[in-house]
């Protein structure tokens, strides 16, 4: 059967990349001896479709007896097209998400640039600030600083969200205000110290430092379509944020600067852990987990958690080991295990510290899919005769088995983290009723533009962690009601006020 020439010039595609069967091959060539015009096409290689009508028109002309590899290969001609046009619509709208998201980073910048003018200027006025002042420059800081880069975090690309992995564009709010706190309490109180300039100097040199960054980036995003090729300086913006960090945390904690306080080596640690459990150095493996922080484990004591890198006091401390929940035994005689408790608090932190060890009752705070019966105590270390009073009855929490008599669990609370050089031989030079005249000339002066003046009141005299101080202070508390986060704090030997510690 000889081809006619409608089919042989439809075939001529096929033909020319060597997708014929022999056969249809042998066809078309002796087609093309014979006929000068189709000849001529095939020599020229013009007068042909080569498009999707072609493909489709192909395919519908070719007959039965054609080789079934003809039909594969124009199905894959057609397959061809569809995917070229399906990569060009996904590289368009992958061009325009790109556009939109640069468009993105353009617009809040100018809110990330707010936000870096409002870091500067709580700086400038926090010292001398008033109150009221203080606490509305806060409230700006807050609204410009925190919704620029959390908008700023969203918008970013891809190879910008793997810089931002091992960075942070976020100052540690509750440090930070704590900071500003403090530097303006001791500026009214006359007790501004070396310290204390040099973090507020430090603190406006890191916000300087980051205000040129985000000019630098603020600058190089407006300039137009040029500005899609730009990338966030992740490092750069997060550079002085987290110095600042660094410098809040230990300001508080310990006024002290960074360069100022070491951490403990890892030996150093694994030797306190290993002499509050009784174990050997070797059974420890430790690994750093937070800036403050070490994670440990003793599997021979089947026992995990964390430690604070400064004192290698426990943070957190758990039982892994399997737990027997037989509920058929007896529970054990409270004060037996509360013995225990004592003890072990004594392996971790010496036996000359002394504590206020209170039972709370059983699973206190702790839920279990198991029938585990856990006798709950609390702990407070009791310095200079005087417990370490914690905020809202919060306490460090041990958690023993109460038909074992074991260890389960231990909570220790971030925010009184354990110091204890506590200066015993403190002088009560100030009495309560000298504090509460102290803190009534201050509170009149605070008040002066409110209609309704507050009250205080003597509550009583403990220790607290002093953020103030950065350390462990005998106080007079003093309250206008009964809530504790009202309280206001003077200090025994120098009548000045100081500020309870408290970190996230």
């Amino acid at each position: 059967m000889k081809y006619p020439c409608d089919l042989v010039r439809d075939l001529y595609p096929l033909y020319e990349e060597g997708d014929l069967s022999p056969s249809v091959k042998e066809k078309v060539e002796e087609h093309l001896r014979e006929c000068e015009s189709c000849r001529s096409i095939y020599l020229s290689g013009k007068g042909f479709e080569d498009d999707k009508q072609q493909l489709t028109k192909i395919e519908s002309t070719i007959p039965e007896s054609l080789d079934n590899r003809i039909i594969l290969s124009v199905k894959l001609k057609r397959m061809k097209f569809y995917v070229a046009v399906l990569i060009s619509v996904i590289l368009i709208i992958a061009v325009n998400l790109y556009q939109n998201q640069r468009h993105e980073i353009f617009s809040t910048y100018n809110q990330v640039y707010r936000g870096a003018e409002e870091l500067n200027n709580i700086l400038l006025s926090a010292p001398e600030a008033s109150g009221e002042e203080l606490s509305f420059l806060k409230n700006m800081f807050f609204e410009e600083m925190y919704e620029g880069i959390e908008n700023l975090t969203q918008s970013l690309n891809w190879f910008e969200e793997q810089k931002y992995k091992g960075s942070s564009l976020y100052i540690n709010q509750q440090s930070f205000y704590t900071t500003l706190d403090n530097l303006n309490l001791r500026k009214k109180d006359d007790r501004w110290d070396e310290v204390d300039q040099k973090t507020y100097d430090l603190l406006v040199q890191y916000a300087k430092s980051y205000m040129q960054e985000v000019e630098d980036d603020y600058n190089k995003f407006n300039h137009g379509y040029s500005s899609y090729f730009e990338q966030v300086d992740i490092v750069g913006l997060s550079g002085p944020l987290m110095e600042i960090n660094k410098l809040t945390y230990t300001y508080n904690r310990f006024h002290k600067l960074p360069d100022q306080m070491k951490q403990l080596k890892e030996n150093e640690v694994k030797t306190k852990i290993a002499s509050g459990f009784r174990v050997e150095n070797e059974d420890i493996t430790l690994s750093k987990y937070l800036d403050y922080t070490y994670r440990f484990e003793i599997k021979k004591r089947s026992i995990s958690g964390e430690v604070d890198a400064f004192t290698g006091h426990p943070i957190r401390m758990d039982y892994f080991g399997t737990v027997d929940t037989d509920t058929t035994g007896e529970l054990l005689d409270v004060n037996q295990v509360q013995d225990n408790v004592i003890m072990m608090l004594h392996n971790i932190y010496g036996k000359e510290q002394q504590f206020d060890v209170k039972y709370l009752g059983i699973n206190v705070d702790y839920s279990s899919n198991i029938d585990d019966q856990y006798y709950t105590f609390s702990y407070m270390p009791v310095v200079h005769s005087h417990p370490i009073y914690s905020i809202s009855d919060q306490s460090n929490r041990i958690y023993f088995d109460a038909r074992s008599g074991e260890f389960r669990m231990m909570h220790s609370l971030h925010f009184i983290p354990f110091s204890l050089d506590f200066n015993q031989n403190v002088n009560e030079v100030i009495s309560p009723e000298q504090g509460l005249d102290i803190l009534k000339r201050k509170v009149d002066i605070e008040d002066q533009e409110l209609i309704e003046k507050r009250k205080y009141e003597f509550i009583d005299t403990f220790v607290i962690y002093s953020s103030t101080s950065g350390g462990l202070v005998l106080v007079h508390a003093y309250g206008p009601n009964g809530h504790d986060y009202d309280w206001r704090y003077i200090n025994v030997e120098n009548g000045k006020e100081e500020m309870f510690y408290f970190e996230n």
